[in-house]
């Protein structure tokens, strides 16, 4: 055996669970029983006895970067640890038929990961049994486990679908809930960590997930599980540093994605501690498959956690590429995705299959499934004034003649659209003083001084947009403890119409919006810091408190997530929708979710402007929509697992909404 430079070292003391002795090795050799060696030697991986064959040379120079000595190969770890370079070597090599001696930590490497895979081939058994409801974990087993960990029957009553996904991920070791948004996902996962305090298994719970999550898994532990304690980790490094160390049994630790970057050493630290379950909350968030921060940290976390849970309702935003590194957070070594280039493949080439090895472990509950009342959608055909129908008509023909000016061909036309900004004539459909905030008129090259101007003058005048009007009729019409979520997409429509409410309307008006901190932490403590800087939770707090007639006026961006509304709110009116459909569905999931009684009534009341009669933009919007949402509908709600593609659409609209606007505007549209 030799050193990376190719010397033999001296013989080790002890048992020499590194190296062999030299007279051993001669030994080996001569009787023919060592041809290829794996050994660890100050960090390097050293390949001995292996011939410099063109396949190897590939792999081992090639793929893994190594040098040839006088008796074998040198590996450095470059980015891996060196557990991983040893099994994929080893791997490598077994599956050619080599069969190599495995020296210190290279056995103690391959052992581990051997035992992985054993543990792993039993979970999926196990799962696929519970699947197939041969499984012997009794429901009973189930319900006596969370009695004893202290869980609130009365308070919590899990529906079945519930029952039956905690037990799935119990049974599974490692699990992911992929349910629909609305479905309990967070009452379910602190019932699965519930039965595996009373069992032992784990100590505490590590949960990294956005911010806007911390609140409600604040409110599910003090509902589910009042003797267990929530923690935040904020502060300074030293807090929240401090915080972990010192975090006892029974507690819920919460971090956010970026912080469980800064806080990996201490995490990992706690992880090798104690007994501790990582739940990764809104895993999408992580679903970058090169690059990143926030991935290779929570994968690494959970290397060393007891148990793993991925929680997300729409797991594949984008495409089957997005689930590599939640399920390498769910089973760190590679178990259900192999190396990188090779899933990617089978994702490019035989997704299904894919998917067909995913599927044991994961439970997915549809919308269907959780028995809700049926929403109903009201749509008001809202008249704009003189001046909005003038301001309107005036920048139609503004978008109109630069397409004309643009060549006939469908690529310029797209071009020139986009340039225009399509999202103007839904903003000037909904509030034309919205087009008056700057970036319209530097972004207007030839716009004529009379668009400029109504909108300068529409914006001076005070006049009431038409669609706030016919917002506050419905408000009117609520009864005196009714509430509402008023949704817009543009920032300055969300302050005039909240100042509209307060003045005009006899309702309470709390506003959310990106410039709200989503929690008091992250507000930041100065001299000016009034009484009034509160958080988004807070502001959300407040408002389903309330009592009395109120509204949340909040744009899709910063409430599409994590947020629930349905305990006080049934009622949602839309100044303006864009063409991104999953948007849309996922921001009527805040007011329709699990938890809603039987006989709630829930309205979704939809503002469609009409220009002298005429149909606006918003009508290209809601056919759009209309003709999305079976599909969108199936693969938000559904019980399938697919890749959804087009969630992350371009709220302007694809290449069939553009097309469908170029002859809009051409009056081509018939």
């Amino acid at each position: 055996m030799s050193d990376i430079h190719g010397r033999q070292p001296a013989a080790p003391e002890g048992n020499g669970s590194d190296a062999l002795s030299v007279g051993a090795e001669e030994r080996a050799a001569a009787a023919g029983l060592v041809s290829t060696r794996l050994v660890v030697h100050a960090n390097v991986l050293l390949v001995e006895g292996l011939d410099s064959t063109r396949s190897t040379r590939l792999f081992l120079e090639g793929v893994l970067g190594g040098t040839r000595t006088d008796v074998g190969w040198q590996l450095e770890a470059r980015g891996r640890t060196l557990d991983d370079l040893c099994i994929q070597v080893n791997r490598w090599l077994t599956g050619r038929g080599i069969t190599a001696e495995l020296i210190g930590q290279v056995d103690v490497s391959i052992e581990r990961d051997a035992e992985r895979q054993r543990s792993f081939q039993r979970a999926r058994d196990a799962a696929q049994q519970f699947r197939a409801g041969t499984s012997s974990f009794a429901r009973q087993t189930f319900l006596e486990m969370l009695q004893g960990a202290g869980w609130n029957t009365e308070a919590r009553q899990l529906r079945e679908h519930q029952v039956n996904a905690a037990m799935h991920a119990i049974t599974a070791a490692n699990a992911a809930n992929f349910s629909v948004p609305g479905a309990g996902k967070t009452a379910t996962t602190l019932a699965t960590a519930a039965a595996h305090f009373a069992a032992e298994t784990i100590e505490l719970v590590v949960v990294v997930g956005p911010l806007s999550s911390f609140g409600p898994w604040e409110a599910e532990t003090a509902i589910c599980v009042p003797s267990w304690r929530t923690q935040r980790l904020v502060g300074n490094a030293q807090e929240r540093r401090r915080t972990i160390r010192n975090a006892q049994p029974a507690t819920v630790l919460l971090s956010s994605y970026p912080g469980a970057v800064s806080d990996s050493a201490a995490i990992k630290d706690l992880c090798r501690n104690r007994r501790v379950m990582l739940v990764a909350d809104e895993s999408h968030r992580i679903k970058r498959f090169n690059g990143g921060l926030w991935a290779p940290a929570v994968m690494d976390i959970a290397r060393f956690a007891t148990v793993r849970i991925i929680l997300s309702g729409t797991p594949m935003p984008q495409s089957g590429l997005d689930l590599f590194t939640q399920l390498n957070v769910m089973w760190p070594g590679h178990e259900l995705t192999g190396p990188k280039a090779q899933f990617k493949s089978r994702v490019d080439r035989r997704f299904g299959e894919v998917i067909e090895q995913v599927v044991p472990f994961v439970s997915r509950t549809s919308k269907a499934e959780l028995g809700l009342p049926p929403y109903s959608i009201e749509t008001t055909e809202v008249e704009l004034s003189p001046a909005e129908s003038e301001i309107y008509d005036l920048l139609r023909n503004h978008l109109r003649r630069a397409l004309e000016a643009a060549n006939p061909t469908e690529a310029d036309r797209l071009a020139a659209l986009r340039r225009g900004r399509p999202l103007r004539l839904l903003q000037a459909a909904s509030n034309a003083s919205v087009l008056g905030d700057g970036r319209f008129v530097r972004s207007s090259e030839g716009a004529s001084p009379t668009l400029l101007d109504r909108i300068a003058t529409f914006e001076r005048s005070g006049e009431v947009p038409a669609k706030f009007a016919a917002a506050g009729n419905v408000i009117d019409a609520f009864g005196p403890t009714e509430k509402a979520v008023v949704w817009s997409n543009f920032i300055r429509n969300l302050d005039a119409f909240a100042r509209y409410a307060r003045d005009a309307l006899d309702v309470e008006v709390f506003q959310v919006d990106g410039r709200v901190a989503a929690r008091a932490a992250d507000i930041p403590s100065t001299s000016e810091t009034s009484d009034d800087d509160e958080s988004r939770e807070t502001v959300i707090a407040r408002f389903l408190a309330h009592q009395g007639r109120a509204v949340l006026v909040t744009n899709p961006a910063s409430c599409s997530e994590s947020i629930s509304l349905h305990s006080s709110c049934r009622n949602a009116i839309y100044l303006d929708r864009t063409y991104d459909c999953a948007q849309w569905l996922q921001s009527i999931d805040r007011i329709h979710r699990l938890g809603l009684p039987a006989d709630a009534r829930v309205r979704v009341h939809v503002l469609t402007a009409r220009s002298d009669g005429k149909l606006t933009a918003d009508d290209l919007v809601a056919a759009s929509l209309r003709s999305k949402e079976a599909r969108m509908t199936q693969l938000l709600q559904g019980a399938a697992l697919a890749p959804i593609d087009d969630i992350d659409e371009a709220a302007e609209g694809d290449l069939n909404d553009l097309r469908n606007l170029i002859a809009y505007l051409l009056g081509q549209d018939g």
